[in-house]
């Protein structure tokens, strides 16, 4: 477990990637990154499962148990973030993200968007914690998402925040 970063305000996901660490060899004896035989990074790491999975923003947990996680929980929360902004263009509605390819690739996306409005407006800590359930070390990127509100002048185009 650990911070992933500090003082950001209206988080909306956080995705976890996780790859087979430099520290670690692959069957051919090259990390994930450098063999020409692996598809990375449009895959992350195939063998790699993440259990106990927990995100929590400003000390409150985003999922209500942790989770060894799997393809349902993906499309659970991919769901959820597409019937929040009630856009179709996450993939789930067109047939991008098949059981096949999370199997192939397992992206972790958690959807932080239900939360009071008040508190989206005050800057928090970002932690995840999980469990490595692989026989490998792993590297892990991490991307937060988040929404910002501008203003925009269209007489003079000053844009304010």
């Amino acid at each position: 477990s650990g911070i992933i970063s500090a003082g950001i305000t209206h988080v909306t996901s956080v995705l976890i990637i996780p790859y087979i660490a430099n520290s670690s060899t692959s069957g051919l004896m090259n990390y994930q990154w450098a063999s020409p035989f692996d598809t990375c990074p449009a895959t992350a790491g195939s063998g790699v499962s993440l259990t106990d999975l927990q995100v929590s923003i400003g000390g409150k947990n985003q999922l209500q148990t942790t989770l060894s996680y799997n393809y349902d929980n993906f499309i659970q929360q991919v769901n959820n973030a597409e019937q929040l902004i009630s856009a179709q263009d996450y993939g789930l509605s067109n047939g991008l993200f098949s059981q096949q390819w999370w199997e192939s690739s397992k992206y972790y996306y958690i959807n932080c968007e239900r939360s009071f409005s008040a508190d989206k407006l005050v800057p928090k800590n970002i932690n995840i914690s999980y469990t490595n359930n692989s026989n490998v070390a792993i590297d892990v990127l991490v991307f937060v998402q988040y929404a910002s509100e501008i203003t925009i002048d269209v007489s003079t185009g000053a844009v304010t925040q």
